[in-house]
This record gives structure tokens, C-alpha cells and sequence, in this order.
């Protein structure tokens, strides 16, 4: 697994409450709610804020981007957010947390090795280090349930045209989200109680057994069967005249930036 490359996780892995296993990285958790909960929710947010973090938001985050556009070509090229992020105790501890948390077994950092190493009670399972740990932090994302944010690298970008129209865009989509205000219906929490009061067999109770992204997953059916009852009690009572109802669309994969 080298820098830049993207592992797409399949719906049955996605689902899966195992870790999925990356070549060369270890296992990767979908956390169950109670470990959320034993967490803290704050905490939880914080790590996927992390975990969303690129070069050039992480630079803007610090008030450092004027100081990186002095740099040369040849500096920024060997400059990565994994480097950064380990330049300080603080922040090296943090991603140390937050990949223990989401990684199968114990994380500790190896100084010598400037990587963290991933263990189990069979000794080492994998390591983390600047070549794969975007990847690794794109997998953890997917497990989440969480939309991809991270820009395109631009340094692999050769045309100065297309290179402009990119930093456009990714000015135009940095500006939309500063803008964009949170829905409150969609927090965990709310999410966690719709679920309970509405399904047929999960209640407040034993939701908590649930990973993150079965529980997202279950909303997500919900929502769509919600709206499948209401279209199939109306062909009932007036017909189809369109033929538009679906009959077998409460079944059908769910198309989601997630799968």
C-alpha cells in the first residue's frame, strides 16, 4: 500500500462488525456505539475531524500556509501532513489516540522508526507511517460512515491551467462548507433515538451493540422503506397508472458516497 493509493471498502465490509484487515497497516474497527460511548462523543468528533484533516487545511488551521508558499518546490514536495503532524508531542499523541482507538489491537509510536506500530498478543500486526497514512486514514473514514473531504493532491498536477482551475475549486468548496450550517436532526444522538423508537426490533437498549456505520446503514433503510410504504399504499388505493412504483425497491442497494 503505498502514498496515495485508494482502497474502496465493499458493502459487506463496510457492514462487517470485524476489522478489515490492510496489507502492511492491521486491522481497521467500525466502533460499536458503546465504545463511542466509553469514548466520549466529543472525543469521537475530534478524531474524525483528524482523520479529515489535509495538508492545506491542516496549514490553515495553524496560520502556516503563508510560510509553506515560500518554501521551494522542492521542500513542499518532501513536506507531508504526517510529518507535521508528528513535529510536536501533542499532536503525535493525539493521532497515537486516535489510531488506537480505531486500529485492532494497541498503537504505541516508534520514535527510531518516526511511524506508529500496530500490535496484538501475537506481537506486531502492522505500521502507520507517512507512505500509507492517508490511505489508512481514507479506510477509517469509510468505516464511519464518513463523506470523503480530503482535496486532490495538487503537486501531481503538471498543467499550470488546471492547476488554477483546481485551487478555484478547491477554494469554492472550503467557502460552501464555512457556510453550510449542521443539521441538528442528523447527530449521532438524534440518530441513535430515531432508530431505537423505530425499528421493529432494535430499542434503546441493545442499540448500543450496533457499529457506527450499521447503525447509519439502518437509518438509511428506515428512511427508504418509510418512504416505499407510503408509495405502496397509495398504488394500492389509486393504482399506478404511470407504472412508476418499484416494487422491488426496498431491497435495492443503497447508492451512498459511503459504498
Amino acid at each position: 500500500m503505498k502514498a496515495g493509493d485508494l482502497l474502496k471498502l465493499n458493502y459487506f465490509e463496510l457492514l462487517s462488525p470485524d476489522p478489515v484487515q490492510v496489507p502492511s497497516a492491521g486491522g481497521i474497527k467500525s466502533p460499536t456505539l458503546r465504545e463511542i460511548s466509553s469514548l466520549g462523543y466529543r472525543t469521537y468528533r475530534h478524531y474524525l475531524a483528524v482523520l479529515s484533516l489535509d495538508l492545506a487545511s491542516y496549514l490553515s488551521m495553524t496560520g502556516t500556509s503563508g510560510l509553506y508558499a515560500l518554501l521551494s518546490d522542492e521542500e513542499k514536495a518532501k513536506m507531508t501532513l504526517f510529518d507535521l503532524l508528528l513535529s510536536s508531542p501533542p499532536s503525535c499523541a493525539l493521532i497515537q489516540n486516535m489510531l488506537d482507538f480505531f486500529m485492532e489491537g494497541t498503537v504505541t509510536f516508534s520514535e527510531s522508526r518516526h511511524a506508529f506500530l500496530v500490535s496484538g498478543s501475537n506481537g506486531q500486526t502492522g505500521m502507520i507511517t507517512r507512505e500509507n497514512y492517508l490511505t489508512v486514514c481514507d479506510l477509517i473514514g469509510q468505516r464511519n460512515y464518513l463523506k470523503p473531504r480530503r482535496d486532490e493532491d495538487l503537486s501531481k498536477v503538471k498543467s499550470k491551467k488546471a492547476l488554477e482551475i483546481m485551487k478555484k475549486l478547491q477554494k469554492g468548496r472550503s467557502e460552501k462548507e464555512k457556510l453550510a450550517k449542521t443539521d441538528k436532526n442528523m447527530e449521532l444522538g438524534n440518530i441513535i433515538s430515531a432508530v431505537a423508537n423505530r425499528s421493529q426490533s432494535l430499542h434503546i437498549l441493545n442499540i448500543w451493540d450496533l457499529t457506527v456505520y450499521q447503525l447509519w446503514d439502518c437509518f438509511a433503510r428506515l428512511s427508504g422503506n418509510n418512504l416505499y410504504n407510503i408509495q405502496s399504499m397509495s398504488v394500492a388505493a389509486w393504482g399506478d397508472k404511470n407504472h412508476s412504483f418499484d416494487a422491488s425497491a426496498w431491497f435495492k442497494k443503497i447508492e451512498t458516497e459511503n459504498q
